[in-house]
């Protein structure tokens, strides 16, 4: 007899797994206050119920749907749409790849471009002469960006040291140096390195793959925060900075693995600088780094294509998209709970923002 579509029997199918960040990752009862009802969602029923029809889910297809469907970067990730694509390619294979391109994974040269603006942050936060700042960056590979402007624009930017900016700037740096140290890449699996943040948060049974797919790999956005330097760090900013508690979020919420994280870092570097100030400035460049800048206008038109081949595998034409391959039952249930997971992520979260199709958002190359 077919299971009926309620609370029990969803929150035990595979299909409730994989809405990670998104309004049906609240339970069944809390989920309509979230902007989307799990109980009267059709699309969802429809889903669930095709899992049913499956009868025993394979293995491979749990995998896909615990490592990667439900941790999707909600961003889009800076290397969109390859994280997307990698998805596909695992339904079409029918195994998942070693590692996984989303959250918390970034490539050295990112990694790198960021160290440059640390140094940049660092050198002002000891007070060393600008001339002996810029001569250390001369000594090293430009990566195509004119430094002697940029740690400039820095220390003219934060301007005078104070009490306030130097807590502001070192609980920056923390933040950046953190995130170039715990993030992997595929040629960068630790499993050895800060293993304070890989553990403790993996079962190793397959519903538990960790965070964000990548084992052994736990949060480690919270595990900074539980630093006791970072919490002391933390409430001495909210005692004695103004506004305080808001810039410690601004700073928290700077992710390597975003796809504008160097210009988010920009803003951040500008309202230290203008700490106390009604008017903050919203100039940009003086980091240089609108070349990192999401390509939305491309994106979009890439990601209408993309849902457009989707829709049409999804209703029988398997050469619509190649990267899924021949249409089988279990297949088509993960393609279906792909799409309706992009569809929530871009009008709930930042997906929305990377592809220009989130009300409000600017639209443009830039």
């Amino acid at each position: 007899m077919k299971k009926e579509w309620c609370k029990e029997n969803y929150e035990k199918s595979i299909t409730s797994r994989a809405w990670n960040s998104t309004p049906y990752d609240a339970d069944w009862d809390k989920s309509k206050k979230y902007g989307e009802d799990i109980p009267s969602s059709l699309e969802l029923k429809a889903i669930f119920e095709e899992e049913l029809t499956l009868g025993k889910v394979p293995a491979w297809a749990s995998e896909i749907i615990n490592r990667m469907i439900k941790y999707f970067p909600p961003c889009g990730h800076y290397t969109f749409p390859h994280p997307l694509i990698q998805v596909c390619e695992a339904i079409k294979k029918e195994t998942c790849p070693e590692f996984i391109y989303g959250c918390y994974t970034a490539d050295s040269k990112r990694k790198t471009l960021m160290s440059y603006y640390v140094y940049c942050l660092d050198a002002w936060l000891k007070n060393a002469p600008l001339h002996i700042a810029k001569a250390e960056l001369a000594m090293r590979d430009n990566l195509g960006k004119d430094w002697d402007s940029i740690i400039t624009a820095v220390y003219t930017t934060l301007g005078k040291p104070s009490e306030q900016k130097t807590l502001l700037v070192t609980r920056l740096i923390h933040r950046l140096r953190w995130w170039i140290k715990t993030l992997i890449w595929s040629d960068d699996k630790r499993n050895r390195y800060m293993l304070d943040v890989y553990s403790g948060d993996i079962r190793g049974d397959e519903t538990n793959w960790g965070a964000y797919g990548n084992t052994p790999f736990g949060d480690p956005y919270f595990a900074e925060l539980e630093l006791p330097e970072i919490k002391k760090l933390r409430a001495e900013i909210c005692k004695k900075v103004p506004d305080g508690k808001n810039l410690l979020d601004n700073t928290e919420q700077i992710w390597l693995c975003a796809p504008k994280v160097f210009r988010h870092l920009e803003k951040v570097i500008i309202k230290i600088g203008n700490l106390n100030s009604k008017n903050i400035p919203k100039k940009k460049g003086i980091l240089q780094c609108e070349d990192t800048y999401p390509k939305i206008l491309s994106y979009n038109k890439w990601y209408s294509s993309f849902v457009s081949s989707l829709s049409g595998w999804l209703k029988g034409d398997s050469k619509s998209l190649n990267e899924l391959g021949k249409i089988t039952p279990v297949k088509h249930w993960l393609a279906r709970i792909l799409r309706h997971k992009l569809q929530l992520l871009e009008k709930h979260d930042n997906l929305g923002k990377l592809l220009g199709t989130k009300p409000s958002t600017k639209r443009g190359e830039k």
